[in-house]
């Protein structure tokens, strides 16, 4: 009996390790049928868009395009001129869409000019001549006028624009020559007073024709609107008045070219201005030539504030008959502030 239990307790012994080894052999087998070998001969391909040494769920971001490319409210033409001026150093200010232009102007003309009125029966009497307004009827040379410009862009290139500039100006002296103005004579060496009441009212639309990011060409027709009132009195005696009215009805139509001329780092711009334009119809001519030099400064949330200043001329003439002509012309310098919103 012991030899046999002996006998039997070596036999489990060996079946034990022979298990075991079994059990090994077929653990190393299995993780060799499992592993890809093509993983040590080449290497991890990297999916298609993957940035090279990145992993493909790694997120990349990108930088925001600086401010004033790509601003709110900015349409996708203007976005555009905006990118295509990024390496350039000089660009115009880019205006939102649907936005409010506001300024308001303080003009320094020196006015000249001449009329003819008649409308007694013996005008003819004094002759036909013109009468100056400074020099006959002692008008001032110089007087200051302000105006008011309101424009909407309601496109990217398309704008409505309204304009108004009141005046009022009054002179008095001797008469330099006889004359009729209506049906009151004049003297020479009479004591003369005179009152000039004007005001100019325009309305129209603004088209972007040629825009680039460093300049811009524009094209614009205006209705325009001009009522004056002549007035002159007989100062010495009280007594003696002539008053003419002249309404003018025209169109206008001209053109305007804005060049970047200077931009800092801050974004502020200088730029130079220059607009010509003509009016026609009712009878009467006109012409307005304009240049100056503008500063804009960005502000926040796409505002711009911009002062401008230059020169203007403009002249008006209409004659209606060999007894009625107005023909008047104001140049000077002039100062305009402004806001963007």
């Amino acid at each position: 009996m012991l030899r046999r239990t002996l006998t039997l307790l070596v036999c489990q012994f060996f079946a034990m390790l022979l298990f075991s080894s079994v059990s090994n052999a077929w653990d190393l087998v299995q993780a060799a049928a499992h592993t890809n070998h093509a993983t040590f001969v080449s290497p991890q391909a990297v999916p298609h868009g993957t940035v090279p040494g990145t992993s493909p769920n790694k997120i990349v971001k990108c930088r925001q395009l600086s401010q004033g490319y790509g601003a709110p409210g900015l349409s996708v033409e203007q976005s555009a001129a905006n990118l295509a001026g990024i390496g350039s150093g000089n660009s115009l200010p880019e205006y939102p869409t649907k936005g409010w232009e506001l300024a308001g102007d303080v003009f320094f003309a020196r006015t000249k000019g001449k009329v003819r009125f008649f409308t007694g029966i013996f005008w003819g009497l004094y002759g036909s001549d013109d009468v100056d307004l400074n020099a006959d009827m002692g008008l001032d040379d110089h007087g200051v006028m302000g105006s008011f410009v309101a424009t909407y862009r309601f496109r990217s290139k398309w704008a409505l624009r309204y304009s108004v500039m009141p005046m009022l100006m009054n002179g008095s002296g001797q008469a330099g020559k006889s004359f009729m103005f209506g049906n009151t004579i004049f003297t020479a060496g009479q004591n003369v007073g005179i009152k000039w009441e004007r005001l100019e009212q325009r309305f129209g639309l603004v088209y972007d024709a040629v825009r680039t990011h460093s300049s811009r060409l524009s094209v614009f027709s205006d209705y325009v609107r001009v009522t004056d009132r002549i007035k002159v009195t007989q100062t010495q005696f009280g007594m003696g008045t002539g008053a003419m009215d002249n309404d003018l009805n025209m169109a206008m139509a001209g053109i305007s070219f804005e060049k970047c001329m200077k931009t800092t780092r801050t974004k502020a711009t200088l730029t130079m201005e220059c607009k010509a334009s003509g009016a026609f119809l009712d009878d009467a001519v006109g012409m307005e030539a304009e240049s100056a030099l503008k500063y804009s400064i960005p502000m926040n949330c796409g505002r711009w504030g911009f002062v401008k200043g230059g020169y203007r001329y403009l002249t008006y003439k209409k004659k209606s008959s060999d007894a009625r002509m107005f023909d008047i012309a104001m140049e000077g310098g002039f100062l305009q502030m402004g806001l963007v919103f």
